[in-house]
């Protein structure tokens, strides 16, 4: 009996401690001390100061446990460093608070209410430590001056420790950057369709722009190529002009005149469709050719005259001559600038 009640009873110490740990973490912590957006800048104050301020932090807390909408953490304000009677300074910091007011804070917003009161000790906690401090007994005058001559020493010349101006723009920055992405959150809990219209009007936005990148890429392609296939087309009218002039010619050094004046005949259309005055085609008549330049070109005269000598010989049948040859050559080089070279 007596070994069944040793263990008996260490069993039972041992649940106790189980149930004990299982308690102490299950309580909610405190948020740390560190706040995310960087350290605020330090205001100097005495300790009626500070007393105030931890007042109006305990009426913050306060109308935050009535009141959601009062848990501003912008409202904590910045960070004190105390001047104490003996002529320290105390450094307090409220990163803590800021984090339990911080909506942001997910894990410290679900568990604000429980963590309110305890929030509120925390700040009596804080002044009754400061009323706790000793009183400073009032030097005399010769004692004052010994400090004072000891403290001017160069060895108590000690520069006190302060934020660069880097690291205040630094935590300046961070602070916006929190208060702004803490409105979005906000705006986000208030209109939960928000986040998902941004995402899509942002992929809309980079598709579209994608294919107008595409279409742009493509026109000047296009017009790249009909660049080339102009070029190409001029190119290959030109060379047969000249191949229709210089058949002209070989027909002429044989006296050959009727087809010397046929080939010069078409060797001039082609010029004209190279200079765009006729489009190509392989199915007008000579007339039709005629009429489709315009009346007050210089163009239109040498046309006909080449025209009619053509069809008379040509299609009339009737013999050419060198003089017929000369005309049509003549014809020729206005149509054709480059024409002039058949003389030779």
């Amino acid at each position: 009996m007596r070994i069944l009640t040793a263990a008996g009873r260490t069993t039972a110490v041992v649940l106790m401690l189980v149930a004990a740990l299982g308690v102490a973490r299950a309580q909610p912590q405190m948020p740390a001390m560190v706040p995310r957006a960087g350290l605020p800048p330090l205001r100097d104050v005495s300790a009626t100061q500070y007393r105030e301020h931890l007042d109006r932090l305990r009426r913050l807390v306060a109308d935050c446990g009535r009141l959601i909408t009062a848990c501003d953490a912008a409202a904590v304000g910045d960070d004190d460093r105390v001047a104490t009677p003996d002529g320290t300074k105390v450094v307090e910091r409220f990163g803590w608070l800021r984090s339990l007011l911080d909506d942001s804070n997910d894990p410290t917003h679900q568990l604000r209410a429980e963590l309110l009161p305890r929030a509120g000790e925390r700040l009596v906690e804080q002044q009754a430590e400061m009323d706790a401090l000793p009183k400073a007994a009032a030097l005399a005058a010769e004692q004052r001056r010994a400090r004072d001559g000891v403290l001017a020493r160069k060895e108590f010349r000690t520069a006190e420790a302060e934020y660069s101006l880097t690291e205040r723009i630094g935590a300046w920055i961070s602070r916006q950057i929190s208060k702004l992405f803490g409105g979005v959150s906000k705006l986000g809990r208030m209109a939960p369709w928000l986040g998902t219209a941004l995402q899509w009007g942002t992929l809309m936005l980079a598709l579209s722009l994608l294919v107008l990148w595409v279409l742009r890429a493509l026109d000047r392609q296009r017009i790249a190529l009909g660049r080339l296939g102009g070029d190409a087309a001029r190119a290959q009218a030109d060379a047969e002009s000249r191949a229709w002039a210089n058949l002209a010619r070989t027909h002429a050094s044989k006296a050959e005149w009727r087809d010397a004046v046929h080939c010069l005949y078409w060797a001039s259309i082609v010029a004209l469709e190279d200079r765009r005055t006729l489009r190509r085609s392989g199915t007008r008549t000579p007339r039709e050719a005629l009429q489709l330049i315009d009346p007050a070109s210089h163009l239109r005269e040498p046309l006909r005259a080449q025209t009619g000598a053509f069809e008379r010989i040509w299609y009339g049948q009737q013999a050419a001559a060198e003089s017929d040859y000369n005309e049509a050559l003549e014809h020729y080089s206005v149509l054709h600038p480059a024409g002039r070279e058949a003389r030779a």
